[in-house]
């Protein structure tokens, strides 16, 4: 191949190909790791209520379609978050699956139960929604209201406690951290990986798995048990604005300000809308 007077061997290109490949899996592996394991050690030391809230921060969607607009293009991830948004009624669906699966099932030997049921309602939710067509404003009042009705379904689970106990390993700081961040990481690289064969529709669907909040869930009910998972799952609606307030922002900045400045901007506009929540909350509280 001749470009500008050098001559580039195929091998060549087929060698750096392969090293850009192996960068750019490396940076997903690593950037995942690190931000759900800051988050991790934040929830961790203010208790379930705020790993709830916490849980709405758009960690895992925001890396899942950064990566996305970096390998396919800003376009087709902007167009992918438009099904995000309302593929957050999944993630709503899996919440409320797991909270109620894991109180049938709470012991740790039926962890099982609520680990395969909770996906599952994920994927019975947004299965069908890949059809649906509906605009920015439609898909953002449809999953408001969604995230309405959760808030008060869920209004009446009792705040708990968490109750220390040494003996338990999944109470220590580094198994916990080392488990949600590993699991995180692979959700987001086989979300990233699968867009290469799916429609944007499907793409952005996938990026509203919660990849961080999922493993909390099963690391909660190790630890703690299910009156923290409930405890959790209950703040987890109103900390999920912020992650509805990130997606419509990239659907908005991806085209205009592109990937890196639109992913500034819409992280900026949910942690705004998250210290407002803490604010406000903590005064309600008072």
């Amino acid at each position: 191949m001749l470009t500008a007077g050098c001559y580039i061997s195929e091998p060549f290109l087929s060698v750096l190909l392969v090293e850009v490949r192996v960068v750019l899996l490396l940076s997903k592996i690593l950037v995942t790791f690190l931000t759900v394991a800051m988050l991790a050690i934040v929830a961790r030391r203010y208790g379930p209520a705020w790993a709830g809230v916490l849980a709405g921060f758009p960690l895992g969607s925001a890396i899942t379609l950064y990566f996305i607009g970096y390998e396919q293009s800003a376009e087709f991830a902007a167009d992918g978050a438009r099904h995000a948004l309302i593929g957050l009624a999944g993630s709503l669906m899996l919440a409320i699956t797991y909270l109620y699966v894991s109180r049938r099932w709470h012991q740790p030997k039926a962890i099982l139960m609520p680990v395969l049921l909770a996906p599952l309602a994920f994927l019975v939710t947004v299965a069908p929604l890949q059809y649906w067509q509906g605009e920015w404003w439609l898909n953002t009042v449809l999953i408001l209201g969604f995230i309405w009705l959760a808030r008060q379904r869920l209004r009446r689970v009792e705040d708990v406690n968490v109750v220390i106990n040494r003996d338990n390993i999944w109470q220590r700081p580094v198994p916990a951290i080392f488990f949600r961040a590993g699991m995180a990481t692979l959700s987001v690289v086989g979300i990233t990986a699968l867009a290469h064969w799916l429609s944007p529709s499907q793409a952005g669907l996938l990026a509203a798995f919660p990849v961080s909040f999922f493993p909390v869930l099963i690391i909660l009910q190790l630890s703690y048990g299910a009156p923290v998972v409930a405890a959790t799952v209950k703040q987890y609606p109103g900390g999920l604005v912020a992650m509805v307030i990130y997606i419509v922002l990239v659907g908005l900045t991806y085209p205009i300000a592109g990937l890196h400045w639109g992913t500034a901007l819409s992280l900026a506009g949910a942690t705004v809308y998250l210290l407002a929540y803490a604010i406000t909350t903590r005064k309600l509280r008072a």
